[in-house]
């Protein structure tokens, strides 16, 4: 699957179940979120269908602990060697490859099902070594800046990462724009 443009420098990568955004930098690429285990190949292709090579991911930044988002992590970090960022409440899980806190399903009847046919909780995969906890209020010095915000979900490390200019915020599967000058840096 081709990326898609969201942004000036930010793409989608879609990763089948679940999608990774790869942003551009003057420090090189960072990627939010890792997707299922076995994504990798999807990550390296976008890297690459973009003119650049896998060495050029510098960051590699967890919304949260589940295996939709960190599952191909350690393929991708031994590839790049990219630095990763999460929670501290979520790293205990990516270290260890799981299990995994249960997870109950959003509400409506699709989603429910959606989350009990691939969502299981006792299943391990590779761990990954966290080489920073993020903290809520702390700017990220990676791609003009990014505001680290602590946001209840449905584990209990989700945060979002706001660029530090008010244009955008990433949480979890979303991008917002904003174009509000002179807006607060939270998004």
């Amino acid at each position: 699957m081709a990326v898609k443009h969201v942004i000036e420098g930010v793409q989608i990568v879609p990763m089948g179940m679940a999608n990774a955004f790869l942003i551009e930098g003057d420090d090189g690429l960072t990627l939010i979120d890792a997707g299922y285990p076995g994504k990798e190949a999807a990550v390296f292709g976008a890297i690459r269908g973009l003119g650049g090579s896998p060495d050029q991911l510098k960051h590699l930044i967890f919304t949260h602990g589940h295996p939709d988002h960190i599952g191909s992590a350690a393929a991708i970090v031994r590839e790049t060697g990219a630095t990763t960022y999460m929670h501290r409440l979520d790293i205990p899980m990516a270290e260890s490859g799981g299990p995994f806190r249960p997870m109950r399903g959003a509400p409506g009847l699709l989603r429910q099902v959606m989350c009990k046919l691939f969502f299981h909780p006792y299943e391990r995969m590779e761990p990954v070594a966290i080489d920073q906890p993020l903290t809520p209020g702390e700017i990220l010095p990676i791609a003009g800046g990014f505001e680290v915000i602590h946001t209840l979900g449905h584990c209990a490390g989700t945060g979002r990462a706001a660029v530090a200019s008010g244009t955008n915020a990433v949480r979890g599967r979303c991008v917002h724009e904003r174009h509000w000058p002179g807006r607060s840096r939270r998004l």
